[in-house]
């Protein structure tokens, strides 16, 4: 995790250095651009079977693009990447299963969340956008035990000491659908670089993110969230426009 946290710790530099340098800038550009590239960290959690609330937080990375950015109703493109963990302590009231399947009491995973968005902002001023967005992607997930051994295929090895983790008619893929909603604001500087602040529940269209379903005591999906810390740098712009309210 050492590498992971050091790209982290680059990518919030560079996005910083750009954010700070060119809000100094006194170009007046033509008017506000109508694609904006977006790239960011973020502070992922899970909650599910082993993990009620969201308690573990770990890294993760956001790219996206806005579209008809001008407008107050937009377009949004994002791949996002989470490094999820989830964790659940024996309870030494509770007996464990005395046979197989032995349900997993812990998960990492790294997962890819690719998704196409409409985005409203509430307020669309000039230099300040707070914004809601719902969206439609794909989510890719891999759950894997402490060793990192891959957890779909539920492996029975008794002679060595692996048991079945989950009942034997409980299959899934490793790709489900997501309903990610997003909540954010974000401020531009006079020439349309900016930086925001949002929050994302990716709303995976599964319960096997930890491998834990039919074995656990959590009814519904498993859910993954994010807090995102993002910078916004323009990329083409429209003709000039005249003084009047944006739509």
């Amino acid at each position: 995790m050492g590498t992971k946290t050091l790209i982290m710790k680059y990518l919030l530099l560079l996005a910083f250095f750009i954010c700070s340098f060119h809000s100094y800038s006194q170009e007046k550009l033509p008017n506000r651009p109508k694609s904006v590239l977006e790239i960011g960290i973020a502070l992922g959690s899970y909650s599910g079977d082993l993990s009620p609330t969201f308690s573990k937080v770990n890294g993760g990375l956001n790219v996206g693009l806005l579209m008809r950015a001008q407008k107050r109703l937009n377009l949004r493109l994002d791949a996002s990447y989470l490094y999820l963990q989830g964790q659940k302590l024996n309870d030494p009231n509770t007996l464990p299963p005395l046979e197989p399947p032995f349900p997993n009491n812990f998960f990492q995973s790294h997962t890819l969340n690719t998704s196409l968005s409409v985005q409203f902002n509430i307020v669309n001023s000039r230099h300040f956008r707070l914004y809601v967005a719902q969206g439609l992607g794909v989510f890719y997930y891999n759950p894997m035990d402490e060793d990192g051994n891959e957890l779909i295929e539920n492996l029975k090895d008794e002679p060595n000491g692996i048991f079945e983790t989950r009942n034997q008619n409980e299959e899934y893929s490793n790709f489900a659908m997501s309903l990610p909603t997003r909540v954010g604001m974000t401020y531009y500087f006079e020439n349309n670089f900016g930086f925001g602040l949002s929050a994302t529940f990716v709303n995976p269209l599964t319960d096997y993110l930890d491998n834990v379903s039919e074995l656990g005591n959590v009814n519904g999906n498993d859910q993954a969230m994010s807090i995102n810390f993002s910078c916004f740098i323009p990329l083409s712009y429209g003709k000039l426009s005249s003084p009047r309210k944006e739509n």
